[in-house]
């Protein structure tokens, strides 16, 4: 009588191996982070959050010192041309003595090339066409009262879709596509929305 060896064959292995890679990639694929417009919007915006409540937690500026803000933020463009990006960076002004006062920074965020900063205005509006930006220009300080400049960002991904634009007329959804941080006066407040609106 003969016995049977127990065990897999090599088919029966290989498609187990193979079975496993699929559900390995199928992992990667869908934990790999998608960073969209409006993320990038309320990244921007938890800087002047931050920049209202510093301003408040460090008290008045001295009657001495010219400058009357508390913080600041600025922006800079980065990146390479391929992939430009723009670097925004949170101040607070520190007092030295006889009237002097410099900015230190705090917190820097650099915007991920997937998703272009595409234009700025000084107050909270909806979008016009783009006046060429000059991030570099760009400059949103908060007074010791909690109360910060308004302005107006708007973000896009760099990937085909839509157009932001509302004068644009488009049937396809522009959540993934389009985001804009309004920042309010009054504590630094923001609002970010999936459109230009």
């Amino acid at each position: 009588m003969k016995r049977r060896h127990a065990g897999f064959t090599l088919t029966e292995m290989m498609v187990v191996v193979a079975i496993i890679g699929i559900l390995v990639t199928m992992a990667i694929v869908s934990m790999r982070p998608r960073l969209r417009p409006i993320d990038v919007a309320n990244r921007v915006g938890d800087l002047f959050r931050e920049a209202s409540r510093r301003a408040i937690a460090l008290g008045p500026v001295r009657a001495d010192v010219a400058i009357r803000a508390r913080t600041r933020i600025t922006a800079a463009p980065s990146g390479t041309v391929d992939q430009p990006t723009v670097t925004f960076t949170l101040w607070w002004l520190q007092e030295g003595a006889l009237k002097q006062a410099s900015w230190i920074p705090i917190v820097t965020y650099t915007t991920d090339p997937k998703v272009t900063a595409v234009d700025w205005r000084s107050n909270v509006v909806a979008y016009t066409p783009p006046s060429a930006a000059d991030w570099s220009k760009f400059e949103a300080r908060c007074s010791p009262d909690g109360t910060c400049q308004p302005f107006t960002l708007f973000f896009q991904a760099n990937r085909p879709g839509p157009s932001c634009d509302p004068a644009a007329s488009t049937s396809q959804p522009v959540y993934e596509q389009c985001a804009k941080l309004a920042v309010m006066p009054l504590g630094g407040a923001i609002i970010t929305r999936t459109d230009w609106n």
